[in-house]
C-alpha cells in the first residue's frame, strides 16, 4: 500500500472505534508506519494532529446529539464523547462553532460544521458498484423542505419531533428512512431548492402538523453504496448518472434520486455513514 492508502485504512479504522481508547501503537500497527513518523504523516496528509481530527469526528458527532438526542443531558453526551468534564467540552465545542453547546442546542447553526478543518487524501476512483434491485412499496410520512439547503437540518428536526409526539414508535429501522433530491444545491438557487425527508409509516396512521403522506412506489431500482460523509455525495450521484446510465441501457423512470440512509451523524462518525443512492428504473 502507498502512503495515502495507508492514511485511508486509519481514518476507516478511527471511524469504525470512535468510541475506544486509540493509542499510538494500535494505530501506526494499523497503518504499518513507525510509531516515530505516524503524527507527521498523519498531520502531512491531513493537516491536523491525529488528537485534532479525533476531536472533530467527536465533536461533530456530538453537535448532532445534542439537537436529535435533546432527552441526553450535555454532561451526558460530553462523556459520550471521550470529555472527562462538561467544562472540558464546552470549551472544545465553543472553540469550534463559537457557542456553547446548551445555546447551540436552543438555536443550532450549522455553518461551522459544514466543512472540516483538515483535508482527507482523496480515495482513488473505483469502478462504481451498481445493483438492480426489486423494491417494495412504502408509505411515507414527507417533510418537504423548500428553500435554503444550509436549513435542510431544521427540517430534519422537526421531522424527528413530530416522529416523537406520535402515540407510536416511528423510528426508522436502517434503511428506511430517505430524502428525495429533486435538485443539486449547487445547480439552483437557495429558494427553488426542494428536498423532501420521509420515513416509513403504517397505512392507517393519520398525519398532521405539516407532515404529508407520499408512496413510494414498487419497482426496480438501480442502487449505489456511498460510504462517508454525506457532504460529498454527488460524487456517487453523478457517477451513476454520468459513468453507469449511458452504459447500462435501462430508463430512468419518473422520480428523482433518492437517497436510503442507513444511519445518522449522531449515531457514528461521518467515515461510517452508509446511504444508498436510489434511480427507480422503467
Amino acid at each position: 500500500m502507498n502512503y495515502e492508502q495507508r492514511i485511508n485504512k486509519i481514518i476507516d479504522f478511527i471511524g469504525e472505534h470512535l468510541d475506544d481508547e486509540l493509542t499510538l501503537e494500535q494505530l501506526s500497527s494499523v497503518a504499518c508506519f513507525s510509531k516515530y513518523h505516524f503524527h507527521r504523516l498523519f498531520t502531512a496528509y491531513t493537516g491536523l494532529s491525529l488528537q485534532q481530527y479525533i476531536r472533530w469526528l467527536r465533536l461533530k458527532r456530538a453537535a448532532h446529539q445534542l439537537i436529535v438526542n435533546k432527552d441526553r443531558t450535555i454532561t451526558e453526551i460530553a462523556f459520550g464523547s471521550g470529555f472527562d468534564s462538561h467544562e472540558a467540552f464546552t470549551r472544545a465545542f465553543k472553540q469550534i462553532c463559537g457557542v456553547n453547546p446548551s445555546d447551540f442546542r436552543l438555536k443550532s447553526s450549522w455553518k461551522a460544521w459544514e466543512k472540516p478543518p483538515y483535508s482527507l487524501p482523496k480515495r482513488e476512483r473505483e469502478n462504481m458498484n451498481v445493483t438492480i434491485k426489486n423494491l417494495p412499496a412504502r408509505r411515507l410520512a414527507v417533510l418537504e423542505h423548500r428553500g435554503d439547503p444550509n436549513k435542510v437540518g431544521d427540517s430534519v428536526n422537526k421531522l424527528i419531533d413530530w416522529a416523537k409526539t406520535q402515540s407510536i414508535n416511528l423510528k426508522p429501522e436502517p434503511g428506511e428512512a430517505f430524502g428525495f433530491a429533486y435538485d443539486d444545491p449547487e445547480q439552483v438557487s437557495a429558494e427553488d431548492f426542494r428536498f423532501d425527508l420521509a420515513i416509513t409509516i403504517p397505512k392507517n396512521l393519520k398525519l398532521n402538523g405539516g407532515i404529508v403522506g407520499k408512496e413510494l412506489p414498487a419497482g426496480r431500482y438501480a442502487v449505489a453504496i456511498h460510504r462517508g460523509s454525506r457532504e460529498n455525495i454527488s460524487d456517487t450521484v453523478y457517477g451513476l448518472y454520468r459513468n453507469w446510465l449511458p452504459n447500462s441501457k435501462e430508463k430512468l423512470g419518473e422520480l428523482p434520486c433518492i437517497f436510503c440512509y442507513y444511519n445518522f451523524d449522531h449515531e457514528v462518525a461521518e467515515t461510517e455513514l452508509l446511504t444508498e443512492c436510489w434511480l427507480l428504473l422503467k
